[in-house]
């Protein structure tokens, strides 16, 4: 079954963002297929779920749209958006407040942007 969110217009232009929950926090992320992680969030809600504690022993290093490398604490995180689940890295740096969902998050389920109805629609990968 698929799920379907709105747009959103606090973005100009507009932009797809999905509704996700992290260890019982509700999260509004934009979908940014150039990030190539999982989830990112803010460092102080990073903090709050207690993801410090447990981060994994790889580093992971994002590439800037200016080429700076930046790196970020990752953990790993279950998180659900509708009715799917998926186990992915949840990543934060201190130079970074936005949340975004990236391709590591996406690799698990099919996502279709419709940019003249200004939806985005997620559904699970078909096992054929």
């Amino acid at each position: 079954m698929d799920q379907i969110w709105k747009y959103s217009t606090k973005c100009n232009p507009s932009a797809p963002v999905i509704s996700l929950e992290l260890a019982g926090m509700t999260l509004e992320c934009v979908v940014d297929t150039g990030f190539s992680g999982g989830l990112m969030i803010p460092l102080s809600t990073f903090e709050s779920l207690g993801l410090l504690a447990g981060l994994v022993p790889e580093e992971y290093l994002a590439v800037m749209p200016d080429s700076r490398r930046l790196a970020l604490y990752t953990a790993r995180g279950e998180v659900t958006a509708g009715s799917l689940r998926v186990r992915t890295l949840v990543h934060a740096a201190a130079t970074f407040d936005r949340k975004l969902v990236g391709r590591a998050f996406l690799e698990s389920c099919v996502a279709t942007l419709d940019g003249p109805r200004e939806v985005i629609s997620i559904s699970r990968q078909s096992t054929q």
